[in-house]
Order: structure tokens, then sequence, then C-alpha cells
């Protein structure tokens, strides 16, 4: 089994991260090998092996937080009949999934389609789910309704965007760069904006009297929140996915205290841990029939192997970079 293993917290991660290669355990109790087919490179993984994110490494410890493969043995307790099945990959930051070969307990595993696209499904387990559950647990969302977010062309925006198409509601867009208008256009955003001091006016403009019901935010920038906080309606909620910058999102004191607008959270460890099992496996199932049918997607821009992991890391850190990187070492 080979596998990826973080050595050290933080510092280069040339030096921090190295390719293991051992025999591969057996399951045992409620346990599956699964043989891995894809695994995404996502920024938490990067955050995660600097000591930054919301759980903190064990050392070694595998790194690799989503992806898909097969199953290829089960333990004594666990349902013999998912051998040879294909099954998502629930991110724990425990098991690890840059490898060719995992152990997880058959509760990170969710059963999925055969034939579809194994690098899209790969991605299921956190960028689209994150996308579903903005768009489903902070308002009850109406077809006609507005939502805004920033990091529009990043993955989690991608997949707002595509999921509220879906449903009828309509999506204002906030980029940094000019050059990701028109691919945030294609896919399929109503309004799409670049940042910027006037970003407040344009926005009115561009709603013509509409407001927003929610925000998403994923940059943690106080000065970007308080360009946009006006446009979101009396009561409605700005709902932090991620920081970007690194600092702390705040809402301007007039939305907060004088029209009720609140700021809101989203954490996918903790979403994972508050919804019950059946409700999972709808959600999924409901994602990766999207992706079989072609109607979700996330663009990618590379693939590599296990033993390219220096190359992978830093192609995912590329500033500009236009789609994912994943890890295809069951490919």
């Amino acid at each position: 089994m080979s596998h990826i293993v973080l050595t050290a917290v933080g510092g280069d991660l040339d030096e921090t991260l190295s390719l293991s290669d051992e025999k591969a355990p057996a399951p045992t109790g409620d346990e599956l090998l699964v043989a891995i087919e894809a695994s995404p490179v996502n920024n938490a993984d990067i955050l995660f092996a600097a000591g930054w994110f919301g759980v903190y490494p064990q050392l070694p410890g595998a790194m690799g937080a989503e992806g898909v493969g097969r199953v290829v043995e089960a333990g004594p307790d666990a349902d013999q009949s998912l051998v040879g099945r294909r099954v998502l990959v629930l991110p724990t930051f425990v098991q690890g999934t840059w490898a060719d070969h995992v152990v997880i307990p058959s509760r990170s595993a969710i059963p999925v389609s055969g034939t579809a696209d194994a690098l899209q499904l790969a991605m299921l387990p956190v960028n689209p789910a994150t996308a579903y559950a903005l768009l489903h647990d902070y308002a009850k969302l109406q077809p006609g309704d507005w939502i805004g977010l920033n990091l529009a062309n990043s993955a989690v925006g991608q997949y707002v965007i595509a999921l509220a198409k879906r449903a009828g509601i309509r999506t204002l867009a906030v980029v940094r760069r000019a050059d990701a208008v028109g691919p945030v256009q294609e896919s399929g955003a109503d309004i799409v904006l670049v940042d910027g001091e006037d970003l407040s006016g344009r926005a009115a403009e561009a709603l013509a009297g509409n407001e927003l019901k929610l925000f998403f935010d994923g940059t943690g920038d106080p000065e970007q929140i308080a360009r946009v906080s006006s446009s979101v309606e009396a009561g409605g909620s700005i709902v932090a996915f991620s920081s970007a910058t690194g600092q702390t999102p705040t809402l301007p004191l007039p939305d907060l205290i004088y029209r009720g607008v609140s700021l809101r959270s989203f954490f996918i460890l903790g979403w994972l841990g508050r919804t019950p099992r059946p409700e999972l496996e709808r959600i999924y199932g409901e994602l990766a029939a999207l992706v079989e049918s072609g109607g979700l997607s996330a663009s990618v821009e590379a693939t590599y192997r296990l033993d390219q992991h220096r190359e992978a890391l830093a192609h995912a850190q590329r500033p500009g970079r236009t789609g994912k990187i994943l890890f295809t070492p069951g490919r």
C-alpha cells in the first residue's frame, strides 16, 4: 500500500510530506478496505498540514480528506455486499485518501454509481456537499430568490451556481479578477462583478431593487463583506464557509444592529457529524446522480500519481489555477 504521510506540522510540504509503502492492513470489525480511484487536493488539506485547520494532525498522519474507490475487502462485521461496490470516502482527516488503498469504517463510506466519472465523484464529499448545505440549511429559498457569493470561480462557487440554477435561484457572483468574469458567467451566474471599492453601488444597480436572501463568503475579508452586506435583505444572513485571506469575517454595525443581518458559519466536519446517516445517503445520492447525468461538475486542471506529490502540491498552490488537482493512483 502506497500513501502520502505527514511527518511534521507546518514548514515546507516538500519536507513534511513523504510517500510510504507498506503492506495493506486487513479490515477488522466494521471496516472496509477501499482501492482508491481518485482523491482531490483541497485547500483544507494544505491548511491541515500547516496546523491551521479545524482539526489538528496526529503524527505521523495519513493525508487526504476525500475520494472515491472500490471496496475490495470487508471486515467480519461489515456489510459484505459492499465488496466490489464503488463508494465515496467521507472526510475525517484521519484515514488518508492520498493512497492507493485505505481502510475506513463503514460509516465513512457512501455507495455510489459504478459508471459515473471517478474524478467528479471523488470531489463530491466536501465542496458539492458544502454548496448543497449552504443552499438548504440557512434559508427557505424559492425559485426567483437571489443569493450572492464570492470566490465564485472556486470549486464551491461553481457548485453553488450550478445547484442554484437548477433550483431557479438567481446568483450575484463576486470575483477578484477580471479574467474570471467570463468563466463564471459561462457557469450560469446571473450577475458577475469584480470586487472593488465601488462594489456596493454596482451590486445595488445590478440587482435593480432586488435583495439577497443570503450571501456566501469564502474570503473572510471584512472590507469586502462590508461592500456586499447592504445588498442583503433585513434579517438575511452572510454565511462564512472559508477564509481565503486568513482574516476573521465581521459585519458592519448598521447591518448587524439596525437591519438584523446575521453572520453565520459552515464547517463540513460539523455538518457531517450532525446530519443523520439516511439524510447523508440521500444528499450524496442526489449529487452523485447529477454527476452521472452530467448536471454537476467542476473543472479539473491536472491529475498526478502519488509519487508526483511534490509537483501536485505545488500545482495546487499555484496562483491563477482554474481547475482542481487530483491524485489518481487507481487509474
